[in-house]
């Protein structure tokens, strides 16, 4: 599975998780205009935000990739939001803990 992972974040446990199972993995953690580009590039077959740190960016940057036509097919997943962050988010992402993520990950990958 192809895994693209926007973490603003300087924890690099995210990305981690989302290498296990031989998961292909690409990743941006520092601008969200990259990360923009790289999704059309790379064409994940899920998105991974971390949003516990700076969430708006990873929103705004989710949102674009939604409303782009060729990615707004890619299920867009968020991590470790806080209840208001998860409901800024409803009508193009979904919002998970990293438990639930990791057998989302097992689950299609075994």
């Amino acid at each position: 599975m192809k895994v693209f992972v926007i973490d603003f974040s300087k924890d690099n446990s995210l990305i981690e998780i989302c290498r296990r199972n031989n998961n292909v993995v690409e990743y941006e953690q520092k601008d969200g205009a990259m990360a923009y580009s790289k999704t059309r590039e790379f064409m994940p077959d899920i998105i991974v935000v971390n949003y516990s740190e700076k969430p708006s960016h990873g929103r705004i940057t989710s949102q674009k990739i939604n409303q782009r036509k060729m990615t707004s097919h890619i299920p867009i997943y968020f991590i470790d939001g806080s209840n208001t962050e998860d409901e800024k988010i409803k009508g193009f992402g979904i919002p998970l803990t990293r438990k639930a993520l990791e057998k989302i990950l097992l689950d299609i990958h075994p």
